[in-house]
């Protein structure tokens, strides 16, 4: 019997979110909805340029595998988080935002001197985000910051893309994959971001190779994975490649396949603000949903509105409330 539905594995990070005209995102030299990693000092600096001094902040904890830990077990899952923060202001913050969310974590964590680290997101006014992350002590994450032993007490080992971007997160990722496999859980990979899939095709392609059971990505993603250049064709392509995935669309939805039937569910029309932990918060609920039963198909259909619901908002992650609403009317619908 396993304890836990959903363990993660990912980078550690406060998000700081800005709201900017399009023409201002220019000034920044960021590549536009990309996630761009950068140095403790290039930090520093675009978070004091005086285009920023007078925007409204938002910060709160981030982290892709946070995120969607955050929306499975406000839902109802029960969820481990393995990670690795500075003991610094931003690490006690993160730590008490995971338990504040009822997410276990190791009881006694090494803190590390340094700085948690950052990710500096800018929002246009069409609801794309801009990332400058810098990683401060999470890229020195590995497998000694993993609960070997929480990963086969689980159902699903959810491991974040963003890892890949170091030798040392590779690593972890690696052996959070291996662990997963000897111990029957099942193992599933977000992409994360297209820039990531472009720079380090090679680390996605060996986690690909040596098995994964259910993968998360949006359509940029997928064409980058599988070299197609459209949706059917990347359809067929990741049929051939991994067992089961989910392709998230934006406004049109997504498209996910359980090993046999494909499943396409269009996603509720909304105003758009922020596309900020948009598809962290789908696979959250997504996890969720079918530990809890359902079928891809229901489990597609019920994350896009989750998915909706966040990039309706400002900010990457949903209120309890608002989580709980929603599940209720699902269940109401279902009954």
């Amino acid at each position: 019997m396993k304890k836990y539905d959903v363990f993660g594995i990912g980078n550690a990070l406060v998000d700081i979110e800005y709201r900017i005209a399009l023409e201002e995102l220019e000034s920044f030299d960021l590549p536009k909805g990309i996630m761009t990693l950068v140095s403790a000092s290039r930090q520093e600096e675009l978070l004091s340029a005086k285009k920023l001094k007078s925007k409204d902040i938002k910060q709160s904890c981030g982290g892709s595998a946070a995120n969607t830990l955050v929306t499975a077990s406000m839902l109802g899952s029960k969820t481990f988080c393995s990670f690795r923060v500075a003991g610094d202001l931003f690490g006690d913050l993160f730590c008490e935002e995971l338990r504040l969310a009822k997410i276990d974590m190791e009881q006694i964590k090494s803190r590390p001197h340094g700085n948690t680290g950052t990710c500096l997101t800018l929002v246009t006014e069409d609801a794309d985000r801009t990332m400058a992350t810098h990683l401060g002590v999470t890229e020195d994450i590995s497998s000694e910051d993993i609960d070997f032993e929480a990963i086969e007490r689980s159902k699903y080992a959810y491991i974040e893309g963003y890892l890949v971007s170091n030798a040392s997160g590779f690593e972890a990722a690696r052996a959070a994959q291996e662990a997963a496999k000897k111990s029957g859980t099942n193992i599933a990979v977000t992409l994360s971001d297209p820039g990531l899939v472009e720079g380090f095709k090679s680390e996605f392609e060996t986690l690909v190779k040596n098995g994964i059971d259910l993968v998360f990505c949006n359509l940029s993603e997928a064409k980058l994975l599988t070299r197609e250049n459209d949706l059917e064709s990347c359809k067929k392509k990741m049929r051939e490649i991994v067992p089961r995935f989910v392709i998230t669309l934006g406004k049109h939805g997504s498209y996910a396949f359980d090993g046999k039937c494909g499943y396409s569910s269009q996603s509720p029309r909304i105003q758009a603000q922020d596309s900020t932990g948009a598809g962290d918060t789908f696979a959250g609920a997504f996890l969720h949903y079918i530990c809890k039963g359902y079928g891809f198909d229901k489990a597609n259909q019920v994350s896009n509105i989750f998915a909706s619901e966040i990039a309706s908002r400002w900010g990457a992650r949903l209120p309890k409330e608002i989580i709980e609403t929603l599940d209720k009317k699902i269940a109401a619908d279902i009954a």
